[in-house]
């Protein structure tokens, strides 16, 4: 199974240019003159500006962006900061280069702070008791909600609060009253509003026992497929992509409807095409290609690959699974298939 982590969404709301700037200089131990890359979205089109570090220093003037975030990459996974009107510096180690600390502003200070205190920490104790990696999670979250409670203020905040309900999508309660205790400026914020959105998927998201909400996507070809077409049916819808490659096969396709639902870009169609040949995927095969943003994908809350929905004859919701052999072991047990 491969994840679809989310950290750094492409917002597509776009913010007013800052009048005043926001300069980073930094230093990083170890960098040497290699290059840095900052990485962000503005006017909906993803931006790449590079610099080159001398002798361990550089310094960069940010570009207004969609969300307010950039990236800072020097290797993966990277940093990211606001682009928040100020000076900031930058510091850290090629030995560590996920740990960098950016500081200077109101936002990037906070945003530091829930790096330094929660995320980092948590990260090392994990390395350290690997045995106790569920319990050091629950307190990861415990604590980073604890964040959200105490700093209603910032977007700081906010984007935790969004970026938690990928983490864990359980305590709905308690992420709709931090929501609504943010201040009304940062609920109206783009990570106010990804985060309202998010919750309103995770309220509505299909869940075992209820129909499913229709749909109509296109195939290979174009041509609009409706899921209305195949009540009477069961159906197992199989969310998969091109990158990932798909785990079914074709001996289920004479005992149901499989749709395949590939999370593709535009861009990709062509790859998405040479791996359905490739891999003789059976079954219908269509795809938003939307990437995670098309209405499927998004409000059916697939964020794991693969993923399989199995529906009954009603189009309702039987079985959620990223796990094949459960698949097949609930098909054994249904009576009129």
């Amino acid at each position: 199974m491969k994840k679809l982590w989310l950290l750094l969404p492409l917002a597509l709301a776009t913010t007013p240019v800052l009048a005043q700037s926001c300069a980073l200089t930094g230093t990083i131990k170890g960098i040497g003159a290699k290059p840095i890359i900052f990485r962000y979205v503005q006017q909906g089109k993803l931006h790449r500006d590079t610099v080159r570090a001398v002798n361990d220093r550089f310094a960069y003037t940010a570009k207004p962006s969609d969300d307010g975030k950039i990236a800072l990459i020097v290797s993966n996974p990277f940093r990211y900061f606001w682009n928040e009107p100020g000076k900031l510096t930058v510091t850290g180690d090629m030995a560590q280069p996920s740990q960098l600390t950016v500081v200077g502003t109101p936002e990037n200070n906070l945003l530091n702070q829930l790096q330094h205190d929660i995320e980092w920490k948590f990260a090392q104790a994990r390395k350290a008791q690997p045995t106790a990696t569920d319990q050091l999670n629950e307190q990861e979250q415990q604590a980073t909600r604890q964040f959200i409670k105490s700093y209603p203020g910032s977007r700081t905040a906010a984007d935790a609060l969004y970026q938690q309900t990928f983490v864990n999508e359980k305590p709905l309660a308690e992420y709709d009253q931090l929501l609504k205790g943010l201040t009304p400026a940062v609920r109206q914020s783009v990570q106010g509003q990804q985060a309202t959105k998010r919750l309103l998927v995770l309220q509505h998201q299909p869940g075992v026992g209820r129909p499913v909400p229709a749909f109509s996507i296109a195939d290979t070809a174009g041509t609009p497929h409706a899921l209305a077409t195949y009540q009477n049916q069961y159906v197992l819808l199989d969310f998969w992509g091109h990158w990932c490659g798909p785990c079914l096969h074709a001996q289920y396709s004479n005992k149901l409807a499989i749709i395949g639902i590939a999370m593709e870009d535009a861009s990709d169609a062509a790859l998405w095409k040479q791996a359905i040949r490739k891999y003789e995927v059976p079954g219908l095969q269509l795809s938003e290609l939307q990437q995670a943003a098309g209405p499927v994908i998004s409000g059916y809350n697939v964020t794991a690959f693969p993923t399989y929905m199995l529906l009954d004859r009603r189009g309702v919701l039987v079985l959620r699974t990223n796990d094949i052999a459960e698949v097949e072991q609930k098909l054994l047990t249904i009576a009129d298939l």
